[in-house]
């Protein structure tokens, strides 16, 4: 039976046995709406600009187009495709597998896969902050065993972690730029390295000065090209489920604060000094095995659209394809086959272009396989409340390194043992991974979406208040009851930091904005345990540090309302 399809303007049949192929495409079309409705697991991923979207098969046409193809109104569903690349089809492996752009610019369409290899994505990046916070809330025993080698000043021996943890955020910039310019996987690994180097020149150090740059800068910047991408990634893996993802991901620090300090408390007793830090140097290795599984997100498109593809043209019961040739010759010769409930219009050829609804539109270009961005985009804070949320987020840093650097040495000055004091940053740090999970699922809940900002902003009053309660406490029980408290809302509010700023400016402007945010944050860290240690210093104990952070938190809780309110008074100006 002899057949024509051609991709003109008009793209109709043209053959005299029309009547005769008709009924044919019908009887085709005929097989498969009487399966597809039993069949309802057979699913096509398509991708949308440089992002996946799965749709069921039904999802392909509507009820309407499936009754004008019943009726032989092909023409009315089918609309010729665009010029495709030569050799762009969806095996060439030079191009992508089927970019597919919605044609309506106005529709914001999500690109993040809400799932699937996402969770794997979440895996690595739980991994990262379990090591990544579980040393930085380990600063406390860390400022003991240092200042115990070293006899220097609380303010100096501040130094070496205040380094550490301002290098890891003030250069937030610089790991943008280089997440852009590479992948975060490459970015995650190189910086695993870094931390590990670090970690095995501190154990050789022969004075506190060395530790400023070995632990300080070097270890600094490590971490933060191990941490960064790990916060970013997930944002771009993720939408309606984001706020559960972080949650979950940043988790690893809450968990990594409970197992870290009583872990290096021991490996201080049984290994000294020197063996400690070999050891960490070793345990930082992992990050690189939590960074194998960061794959960019439009390599992973690549692959999805290219393993779909091959499911349903080999393993699926029921699958239809239909292709249109393009040939300079007027007229082509179809086979029609229905094998085992499987229809399809095939000819040999290695130029194809499958058909989807008339909305989409294919390309496939290499140049397109990797989206560039823009490297820096500092113009982001002309937005008052973004600038508003990073003065909000430097005063919290400042505060809140602070307190976990100076928590366990304070329960010592109150009598408690090393022992103790380590067990107090662990309960903070389980509460702390409560607090992470239990804010993103309660987050993202419909209802609650919309105030996401809000909440955040009185968790951070929250914060300050309990701050004000630390200078009071005497004795271990009532240590633990407020670390308890402590832990859970600042976990609340640093693991949905990523999600608010993507409330604030959009998933699109994620990357430059974190970069922009942990800058500030950086700030923060610098300041915040030297000047807690001066106060030390001049009056011999560290209440007044916990007034500075407490006074911190509040007013930063301030600043980040001020924001609010001028957006909100914005938005009510531009509906009237």
């Amino acid at each position: 039976m002899e057949s024509q399809i051609t991709m003109e303007n008009k793209g109709r049949y043209h053959d005299e046995n029309e009547v005769e192929d008709s009924m044919t495409e019908q009887s085709i079309l005929k097989d498969f709406e009487s399966h597809r409705i039993n069949d309802l697991d057979i699913e096509q991923s398509m991708i949308v600009k440089n992002g996946t979207k799965s749709h069921r098969t039904d999802d392909l046409y509507s009820e309407t187009e499936t009754s004008m193809l019943m009726n032989g109104d092909s023409e009315k569903v089918f609309k010729p495709a665009p010029d495709v690349a030569p050799g762009g089809g969806l095996d060439d492996e030079e191009g992508v597998a089927g970019i597919i752009e919605e044609t309506k610019e106005d529709e914001d369409i999500n690109l993040a896969p809400d799932g699937g290899y996402g969770w794997f994505i979440v895996l690595g990046s739980v991994m990262v902050h379990l090591f990544i916070g579980g040393l930085e809330r380990s600063s406390g025993i860390l400022f003991i065993k240092l200042d115990e080698k070293f006899q220097q000043s609380a303010a100096a021996t501040a130094w070496v972690l205040s380094l550490s943890s301002g290098f890891r955020l003030t250069l937030g910039p610089i790991c943008s730029v280089l997440c852009n310019r590479y992948s975060h996987r490459s970015v995650v690994i190189t910086g695993s390295l870094l931390v590990c180097i670090s970690m095995v020149a501190t154990a050789f150090a022969p004075n506190l000065t060395f530790t400023y740059f070995s632990y300080g800068v070097l270890g600094g910047f490590g971490r933060l090209l191990a941490y960064a991408p790990a916060v970013i990634i997930v944002g771009e893996y993720f939408n309606k489920k984001r706020g559960i993802a972080v949650g979950l991901s940043t988790s690893g620090v809450g968990f990594g604060s409970f197992l870290f300090p009583t872990m290096i408390e021991f490996f201080f007793t049984f290994y000294g000094f020197f063996g400690t830090f070999l050891i960490l140097g070793a345990v930082m290795l992992h990050l690189a095995v939590s960074g194998c599984l960061f794959r960019p997100l439009w390599q992973h498109i690549q692959i999805t659209a290219h393993t779909t593809r091959r499911k349903l043209s080999k393993d699926t019961e029921l699958g239809t394809e239909l292709m249109a040739m393009n040939q300079p010759e007027p007229s082509h010769k179809c086979d029609t086959e229905i094998n085992n409930k499987q229809s399809s219009i095939q000819q040999p050829n290695n130029n194809e272009t499958n058909l989807t609804k008339n909305k989409f539109s294919f390309s496939s270009r290499k140049s397109e396989s990797k989206p560039k961005r823009q490297i820096m985009n500092f113009s982001l804070l002309k937005d008052i409340r973004f600038s508003c949320f990073c003065a909000a987020i430097l005063l919290f840093t400042i505060a809140f390194q602070s307190a976990f650097v100076f928590i366990p040495p304070y329960a010592k000055s109150k009598g408690m043992s090393d022992l103790q004091s380590s067990y107090a940053i662990a309960i903070a740090g389980f509460f702390d991974g409560v607090g992470r999970i239990l804010s993103g699922i309660v987050c993202d809940l419909k209802k609650v979406k919309k105030y996401r900002v809000y909440i955040y902003n009185v968790v951070m009053f929250f914060i300050g208040a309990v701050s004000f309660i630390v200078p009071y406490i005497d004795t271990f029980e009532e240590l633990c009851v407020v670390c308890a408290f402590y832990g859970l809302t600042v976990g609340t509010y640093i693991s949905q930091k990523s999600v608010v700023i993507v409330d604030i400016l959009g998933v699109k402007n994620l990357v430059n904005s974190f970069g922009i945010l942990i800058f500030f944050q950086g700030i923060g860290m610098f300041l915040g345990p030297p000047i807690a240690g001066i106060m030390k210093d001049i009056n011999g104990h560290f209440n007044d540090g916990f007034y500075l952070g407490g006074a911190c938190m509040i007013f930063g809780g301030l600043i980040l309302t001020a924001g609010n309110a001028h957006h909100h008074l914005r938005q009510d100006k531009k509906e009237h």
